[in-house]
């Protein structure tokens, strides 16, 4: 950790000395607003001489579908684009996605006005764990990853990987290949030193990609997001959020409109202050032995990495591991996976899923871990369950979509199935009041919200964009369709 902090240290010294201002020079707020047939207008004084030389306009909808320009310098519009009207096929596209925001929260900044030229923000369900690398490659359609994270117990060596090294250079990072700009991994640790620093070194990288016009497709992600939330909680994705719109407003502004967004996030966030969670003490004082290496039934190897609200473990004993882990305080649930079923526990009861041809079934064995039973039940009265007691999957999707645990039958099987190679034996759903990981996060940054588990709050995030209205509800790996449809054009491309 000496080694990493010191090389960080480093990396934002050279920053700093460089400069760091974001690349966006379009003003934070209009210096005037009237009403006109077109709707409210925004005057905006983009020369900085004290005149509105570029106007945005607001339909009944409050949608900014109309922006138009003063070349007379008499401060009345002379030039209008009507933004919409711009067939996407001609634009360039660009997509952002954020580290961590989650939909509450975007969709309430979208109805205090702000970000406007898109369409209403879209629910997204990510996949569990709730987790960078799982959603990105989920969102953009990848390959599964080696793990849910850098650091993982690859059975075939026998051994942990080395996490951090690993992380420095993106070996669980499929997607990256796809991306036009992704900050060099180590300004992933900086950002929880300085991340508005960071979050403005990458809209300013952002914006010099998008210049040099060498692409019609522009995909990036950005890592200050993620500091921003930790360190800040929702008051740092706000922030974020506004550099984000102003740079959309500058991008729209100089290309008169030949270009469209999608603004997007990988998972959600608890906007939640932690307490640290130690698992690993309470299951050594159950007979649990923490190892490096898996030799008997009782040994147990935590995946200790960042500061998350989920946690994973190897063993020889999912069954009995997952028990007493489900028995901790703090602990919300935990699953593991065994003859073809995924198995949930909680502290008051014990469920099992199975899957189908894309049906999922949900059998409480004691209690009700999920809290899915009065929905099942209702399911069933419409048809929608068939005799075996699996469920038509678009029936429970819809039923689930705020339930506390969105979709979580399919997200429960797709995390041991589908997500990743080295999958853990069992993998527990922390409140959103606890997290478990890496003390070394300790020394970074006093966490005030982070992510992982299974919850609505940390699995629900968003996505919208100015090319048209995206369906109000859609899974993360659902996107690449749903994209596709919209920009005419197979998304994300380059996908190999």
């Amino acid at each position: 950790m000496r080694e990493r902090t010191g090389l960080a240290a480093i990396m934002l010294a050279a920053l700093l000395s460089a400069g760091c201002a974001s690349g966006v020079r379009f003003p934070a707020r209009p210096v005037s607003e009237c009403e006109t047939p077109l709707g409210t207008r925004l005057d905006y004084d983009t020369s900085g001489d004290g005149a509105a030389d570029y106007f945005a306009y607001r339909d009944k909808t409050g949608r900014i579908s109309v922006v138009a320009y003063d070349y007379s310098k008499d401060g009345k519009p002379d030039s209008m684009v009507r933004l919409d009207s711009l067939p996407v096929e001609r634009c360039r596209h660009v997509l952002i996605i954020l580290d961590g925001v989650a939909y509450d929260l975007a969709r309430e900044y979208y109805e205090e006005g702000h970000l406007r030229m898109f369409h209403p923000p879209s629910r997204v369900v990510a996949p569990f764990p709730g987790l960078t690398d799982v959603c990105i490659e989920d969102a953009l359609g990848c390959i599964p990853n080696l793990a849910f994270e850098a650091l993982y117990y690859d059975r075939r060596k026998e051994r942990l990987t080395r996490g951090a090294w690993d992380y420095l250079y993106m070996r669980n990072e499929p997607f990256a290949q796809l991306l036009t700009y992704r900050a060099h991994t180590i300004c992933d640790t900086i950002s929880y030193f300085s991340p508005w620093q960071i979050f403005k070194h990458e809209i300013k990288r952002v914006k010099e990609t998008f210049d040099r016009r060498d692409r019609q497709d522009v995909l990036v992600y950005l890592v200050g997001s993620a500091g921003m939330g930790t360190g800040n909680g929702r008051k740092g994705h706000v922030r974020c959020l506004e550099l984000v719109e102003r740079l959309v407003n500058q991008m729209t502004w100089e290309t008169r409109g030949m270009v469209k967004f999608t603004l997007m996030a990988d998972h959600g966030h608890t906007y939640t202050e932690p307490e640290r969670l130690d698992i690993v003490g309470r299951l050594k004082e159950k007979g649990w032995h923490s190892v490096r290496r898996l030799r008997r039934p009782g040994d147990f190897i935590p995946v200790e990495f960042g500061v998350v609200t989920y946690a994973a473990f190897y063993t020889r004993d999912a069954a009995g591991l997952a028990a007493d882990i489900a028995a901790i305080d703090g602990v919300d649930l935990a699953a593991y996976h065994r003859d073809g079923a995924v198995f949930v526990r909680s502290s008051d009861g014990c469920a099992v899923v199975r899957e189908r041809n894309g049906r999922y079934a949900y059998e409480a064995q004691e209690g009700d871990p999920l809290q899915l039973n009065g929905i099942i039940a209702k399911l069933s009265e419409q048809g929608k369950v068939d005799a075996d007691g699996f469920i038509e999957d678009a029936a429970l999707f819809e039923a689930t979509l705020v339930h506390v645990y969105p979709d979580p039958l399919r997200r429960l099987w797709r995390a041991f199935h589908a997500e990743a190679e080295n999958v853990p034996d069992v993998i527990a759903s922390l409140r959103d009041d606890r997290a478990f990981g890496s003390g070394a996060y300790d020394m970074l940054v006093k966490v005030k919200s982070t992510h992982g588990s299974l919850n609505r709050r940390n699995s629900t995030t968003f996505i919208m964009s100015t090319a048209g209205p995206l369906p109000p509800a859609m899974r993360s790996d659902e996107i690449p369709g749903h994209m596709s449809a919209l920009l005419g054009r197979p998304f994300p491309p380059g996908k190999r």
